[in-house]
């Protein structure tokens, strides 16, 4: 039996594409300009470190591609997908996320492929295949979010006796008769199937871009909080009577920002990075959240930006990730990227939200691949800023997906994809990603790394990763998702 056809006009297929579009178009189409300066934003030094040659124990992977889109897996389950939006790790199993925007017409099988809207698949084992763990249907279109959230209380802040961790995504819907829901799947690790909470009820773009859970430092509730793409961000709890174990407070307590791109926690307090709407002075940023029995949220950090109709690529902060201080604070500092200026930024919340670029990304890859000027896409950090340990230091590093494109690029083999080592004294170096026994075809390329994760798999000790992304950036594509396997060689490659 065919999935349900989904019919979308011109205008509301442009709008979606609006919505979804990657940021590399940005500066692919030589976007530039003056940022709006904002009148809340903290002082922005630069790093007086240097930020190339960071380490003596280097970093390099041997890579294998591992997963093949286009094909039936053992359950005569069909896969494909334009993007593999999130890697993650749990219960000692591999989950990966996968979209299928740009795969247009949407809701109509390609041939003999059918349309199975967003999908999750899942690796048991080092030497499983990827095989679908679920298919959400065919009126939602990109896994949006895939996060892992634990709980240690109940609604009312009562300990559990023991946490429960949840494995939870956002697929967006694209549902054309007028009602679209922002949900949460939650997946049921005993049975391996997925139940749906609805968290809102959207008026038009409806998506869980984030996921983050957090107790509240004054009722001791531990929740859980969705970024919406309609620029809201909700509260929920654990509730094992609830659908998907999930209930949500019907009211917003963020609303009137841009999309909230990421949700992170830093010594116990919550906070946000929400697009910047427009030039109201509380319409995005980085917000901070009030713990109480009436929470609300600070701004605390306006970046620059500029507002462009249509996309907000110039206007969001991605992969909001808590580090320790690297000048030897007891506290944690935020690091998140933003595409506009092309920045990696370490915010210092014990320094009233002090801001200092770490990284220069356009800089940094002209400087690598000996060119004057890089001007294609840096878009970085997709979903997270993901910590792992070196296999042989025990240095504790953070590994960032970045998408941006070799001089050579349009030829083997430069036409892979690339991520950035950051180590802990807030220092980079480069990877990249290419198997030569898989060679990716002249003319095509992998076009940015979305996620990345340490191999969850016992005989790998630590010692693997997994690697997956494309964007689309607005170009029709098919069965472009990839997720490629890292064995780390040490100083060889």
């Amino acid at each position: 039996m065919q999935p349900n056809t989904i019919t979308l006009s011109r205008r509301e297929f442009l709008r979606l594409s609006a919505l979804f579009a990657g940021s590399a178009l940005l500066s692919a189409c030589g976007v530039h300009g003056e940022a709006t300066p904002a009148p809340t934003a903290p002082k922005t030094i630069a790093n007086p470190q240097p930020t190339i040659g960071a380490s003596t124990a280097p970093f390099r992977l041997t890579f294998a591609k591992d997963y093949f889109p286009g094909n039936k897996d053992h359950n005569g389950q069909w896969s494909g997908g334009t993007e593999t939006m999130e890697i993650r790790a749990h219960s000692g199993k591999l989950f990966a996320s996968l979209g299928y925007w740009m795969d247009v017409p949407y809701g109509k099988p390609k041939g003999d492929e059918p349309w199975t809207g967003a999908q999750v698949l899942v690796k048991d084992s080092a030497n499983s295949p990827w095989r679908v763990d679920v298919s959400f249907g065919p009126t939602h279109l990109r896994t949006e979010a895939l996060t892992i959230v634990s709980f240690t209380t109940d609604a009312q802040g009562v300990p559990l006796p023991s946490p429960v961790k949840l494995l939870v995504a956002g697929p967006s819907d694209i549902n054309t008769d007028g009602k679209r829901w922002a949900t949460a799947w939650t997946r049921d690790d005993a049975t391996g199937r997925w139940a749906k909470s609805d968290i809102a009820l959207e008026p038009r773009s409806a998506g869980a871009r984030a996921f983050a859970s957090h107790r509240d430092s004054v009722t001791g509730i531990h929740h859980i909080f969705a970024g919406v793409s309609a620029g809201r961000i909700y509260r929920g709890v654990y509730d094992p009577a609830a659908p998907g174990w999930l209930r949500w407070r019907s009211e917003p307590e963020l609303s009137g920002t841009g999309r909230p791109m990421c949700i992170a926690e830093a010594d116990g307090v919550l906070y946000a990075a929400c697009g910047i709407k427009d030039d109201s002075p509380q319409s995005g940023g980085l917000f901070r959240r009030v713990d109480g029995l009436k929470p609300k949220w600070e701004l605390v950090y306006r970046w620059q930006y500029k507002l462009i109709e249509g996309k907000d690529e110039s206007e969001i902060m991605r992969g909001l990730t808590a580090i320790p201080d690297p000048q030897g604070g007891a506290h944690q500092v935020l690091l998140g990227t933003r595409n506009y200026g092309s920045v990696i930024e370490r915010i210092d919340p014990a320094k009233n939200f002090a801001v200092t670029v770490e990284l220069n990304i356009r800089e940094f890859f002209a400087k690598i691949w000996g060119v004057a000027n890089y001007r294609g896409p840096t878009l970085s950090a997709y979903n997270r800023c993901v910590p792992i340990t070196h296999p042989t230091t025990g240095e504790k590093m953070h590994l960032i997906g970045v998408w941006v494109n070799h001089p050579q690029a349009a030829k083997p083999p430069h036409n892979g994809s690339f991520f950035l080592v950051r180590h802990s004294d807030g220092r980079y170096q480069a990877g990249e990603i290419y198997d030569p026994d898989n060679p990716v075809a002249l003319g095509k390329g992998l076009d940015g790394t979305r996620a990345v994760e340490v191999s969850p798999f016992s005989e790998d000790q630590g010692r693997a990763f997994y690697f997956g992304g494309y964007d689309c950036a607005r170009r029709e594509s098919h069965n472009t998702a990839w997720i490629y396997r890292g064995d780390f060689r040490g100083g060889t490659r």
